[in-house]
């Protein structure tokens, strides 16, 4: 009964209000409609078909949408309204409204979501009129949104504005000066400067943004206020709960934030940076797991700041539960249809019921991921579940996702201005239309980085398609180190004064060839050369080089030395594999020696008479050699290895007066170990032997006046060790064999040599290096045995420049010379362009 009284009730206001309604004018302001929703009446936002009525005048009948009042009507002409900076013509042709053609609500309102889709906007209207000739005029009436005039940083004392633009670039967020206003990339903008901060050890960082107006009418000045917060340093890491490993332990498997100390603060490692602590404490997971507590778990880290505000220290505190051992049950595998599930379960590397340890399973299904990687599939998963049961007892079910095979598609470079695509291209293992072999594409990319003139910047777009199973890709790179241009002078005791310049490029007209000029005069050293090389001689997987010199060397009459060579080389080799290739050089040179002695008068004031000795040499040599070089850049390598073997025959069949072998070895291993440190360690050998001694020719200078014949070998033909491309400090040549020719000591070369050096080198920003160095050698004469206790050391520091004119960098050498001996002729400061080996 109640119920059907409410009813009535509410029948009759319904009733009386629909009669009220009928008999006057709508008051009521009609919701707002979606933008782009065509009403009766024109209203901001909204497409109308008459024109506003004036008070005086009563409403007319508008028709509803789509009716036949305007819709087919001529569009006489278009208007737009507002527009400051977008074009009228931008605006119409978004609409797609053209005077002349017939007007299309239904379009015009489709269209308006295109325009409002273009973020120029903040507020759009769009209105219909009628013509003085009947027609339709569309009007629209926008509000654009403003465009970023400038940005401006205030507060950012610790970090600089290239550090944030930086930030910025590497989160893809863009805030170039024109592009319109969007909050919500103002937003990102601020929350990538916070990570910025907080990836530099900075806590409690605060953001805020403003908008300031500038003289333009329409350009906003962003504005981001920075509150730099406090940079803690990290005082103390504590563990709780930890009853198997102690702290100290766990505490070695940290690599990111460590307890402040003199090593942490030069690698940066003393900071308090979350997402750093969130690594290492994977760190930690995965010891523990390698232990077989695979069900460990960590609380939530507890800060505690100590010290004053100015300098504040952290201490930081993990829990941790480390559960109990687990044991290794069974191993299943499913989603296998390109290999035989044998390689995965078969030969496991932990038999069953031992120790459950993660890293052998994970080195297992790393092998077996890259296998899919090199085979195309490159959107294969491998999923390892640990399942527990009851005991103790831990299974392993692998689940694998493998995906389709896809294809290398079309492949191309951008940023080579100078280089040739092929002279790129060549560097890449892989063909169009060959199995996309991700593995040996990633391989390649490092290979281009070894040319030194093509370094890539970016990681490669790879764009897939999912219908042709092709992915293409377009690596992006920049030219760097295009030629080399030295002019240069100077003195030492060895050459005297000096000029000269040189030239040479890796990249000789973009075609990948070498080329190099040089030239030296100087009152003691005259020097001039030419080289070639095409390392894809007529693009082919072989080289060709060739070299043309002519030196004359004048030694001061202390040591009565003078020097005229003159010569060349050929050289072909084949590459082997990816770093390794073989080559076969021969090389033809004469050279002519001048050698005098100058003794001192005897006790009644007679000066003897010089001995002159003019010998004249040819040596035709020819010499098979195996070079590896795996390093990242030829010039600033932080990694990867080079190793060469050669052996250098000379005489017999090939002629000439010099009859030797040479055997040769060197090798240098880089080991990078952050982001901004490297290690490395060299190592040369070297052994001479004549063919011909005792049969008419002297090893050593005393010989050679005794037996009144030549040298087996000349002296320029031998082995220096000592100067700053071998034991840095020691003078060149000077760490070997001396000989007496006329009573006068002279350095004389050994026919074995041994010398190692090691580097740490430490990026203190893009052109500068600091380097720490120990180096020790020492060249053996003919009769000398090789004894360790021979070798001299020297150890000191670098100060290295890359400039953009040269290829390798400008090296500042302090040298200390630990163990001091009589006689040794040891430079503390030396100055010199080139890398050490």
């Amino acid at each position: 009964m109640n119920r059907i009284v409410a009813i009535c009730l509410a029948a009759g206001l319904f009733t009386g209000s629909a009669l009220a309604q009928t008999g006057q004018p709508d008051a009521q302001t009609p919701p707002k409609p979606k933008p782009g929703t065509i009403i009766d009446r024109p209203e901001p936002g909204r497409i109308t078909s008459e024109p506003a009525v004036t008070p005086a005048q009563p409403a007319p009948v508008t028709p509803k949408p789509g009716s036949s009042l305007a819709a087919g009507q001529r569009v006489e002409r278009f208007e737009a309204v507002g527009n400051t900076s977008v074009a009228s013509d931008t605006i119409r042709v978004y609409l797609g409204v053209n005077p002349g053609d017939p007007y299309d609500p239904a379009a015009l309102q489709k269209n308006f979501l295109n325009l409002w889709q273009t973020g120029l906007f903040d507020d759009i209207r769009l209105e219909t009129d009628t013509a003085p000739n009947g027609g339709v005029i569309v009007r629209a009436v926008v509000k654009e949104r403003p465009r970023i005039g400038a940005v401006e940083y205030r507060g950012n004392k610790e970090l600089n504005t290239a550090k944030i633009n930086e930030q910025l670039e590497k989160d893809k967020i863009d805030l170039h000066v024109g592009n319109t206003v969007e909050q919500t990339l103002i937003r990102r903008a601020a929350e990538s400067i916070k990570k910025a901060y907080s990836e530099g050890g900075f806590e409690g960082v605060v953001v805020d943004t403003t908008m300031e107006d500038m003289s333009e009418a329409g350009d906003k000045k962003i504005v981001f206020n920075v509150s730099e917060g406090i940079k803690a340093t990290v005082a103390r890491v504590f563990f709780t709960g930890n009853a198997h490993f102690s702290t100290r332990v766990l505490r070695r498997q940290m690599k990111e934030v460590k307890e402040n100390n003199i090593i942490t603060w030069i690698r940066k490692k003393n900071l308090y940076i979350p997402s750093k602590l969130d690594e290492d404490l994977e760190h930690v997971k995965n010891y523990y797991q390698d232990s077989g507590y695979m069900n460990v778990a960590f609380g939530e880290p507890q800060l505690k700041t100590i010290g004053t505000t100015k300098k504040p220290r952290m201490t930081i505190t993990i829990p941790i539960k480390e559960g109990t051992i687990h044991h290794f049950g069974e191993v299943t595998v499913t989603g296998v249809t390109v290999f035989k599930p044998e390689a995965f379960v078969g030969n496991f590397p932990i038999k069953k019921g031992d120790v459950i340890r993660r890293k052998p399973i994970q080195d297992r299904l790393d092998a077996l991921d890259e296998l899919y990687r090199m085979r195309g599939y490159i959107y294969s998963y491998i999923n390892p579940e640990y399942v527990e049961r009851d005991g103790n007892i831990t299974d392993v079910h692998i689940q694998v996702f493998e995906g389709e095979q896809f294809r290398l598609g079309r492949l191309e470079f951008q940023g080579n201005t100078n280089t040739k695509d092929k002279v790129l291209r060549r560097e890449i293992f892989l063909d169009e239309g060959q199995i996309m072999d991700m593995e040996t594409f990633k391989q390649s990319i490092y290979k281009l980085g070894q040319l030194g003139y093509f370094k890539v910047n970016d990681n490669p777009d790879f764009k897939v398609n999912q219908e042709k199973k092709v992915v293409d890709v377009t690596v992006k790179g920049s030219e760097e180190g295009k030629n080399d241009v030295q002019f240069g002078g100077g003195y030492s005791e060895g050459t005297g004064f000096f000029v000269q310049t040189q030239f040479s490029t890796r990249n000789f007209l973009g075609e990948g060839e070498n080329l190099g000029l040089s030239f030296q005069r100087g009152n003691r050293q005259n020097f001039y050369s030419v080289s070639y090389a095409d390392p894809w001689f007529m693009d082919t997987p072989n080289s060709l080089g060739i070299s043309l010199f002519n030196r004359t060397t004048d030694y001061p009459l202390s040591i009565g030395y003078q020097e005229r060579s003159k010569g060349g080389s050929i050289a072909y080799g084949y590459r082997l594999h990816r770093f390794d290739s073989i080559s076969l050089v021969y090389g033809l040179e004469h050279v002519k020696t001048h050698e005098e002695s100058n003794i001192l008068p005897d006790a009644n004031g007679n000066v003897p008479i010089s001995d002159i000795s003019d010998l004249v040499y040819t040596s035709s040599s020819i010499g098979p050699s195996y070079a590896f070089d795996s390093r990242d850049n030829p010039f600033d390598t932080t990694r990867g290895a080079r190793l060469s073997m050669g052996m250098t025959f000379s005489g017999g069949p090939l002629g000439g007066t010099i009859h030797a072998i040479r055997p040769t070895f060197a090798t240098t291993k880089y080991f990078k170990l952050s982001r901004r440190s490297s290690f490395s360690v060299n190592v040369d050998l070297g052994y001479l032997k004549p063919l011909d001694y005792g049969k008419g020719c002297a090893l050593t200078f005393d010989d050679y006046i005794d037996q009144n014949s030549k040298l087996c070998v000349p002296k320029g033909q031998r082995f220096f060790v000592g100067g700053e491309y071998s034991v840095r400090g020691f003078e060149y040549g000077t760490l070997g064999p001396k000989e007496t020719f006329q009573g006068v000591s002279q350095i004389a070369g050994g026919y074995k040599q041994v010398f190692f050096n090691t580097e740490y080198v430490f990026k203190v920003n893009d052109p500068l290096r600091l380097v720490f160095f120990t180096d020790g050698g020492w060249a053996y004469g003919y009769r000398d045995k090789v004894d360790p206790k021979m070798i001299r050391y020297s150890t000191g520091a670098e100060l290295r420049i890359f400039l953009p004119v040269f290829q390798f960098p400008i090296r500042f050498i302090y040298a200390i010379n630990p163990s001091p001996k009589p006689g040794d002729q040891f430079k503390t400061f030396n100055f010199t362009i080139g890398n050490t080996y």
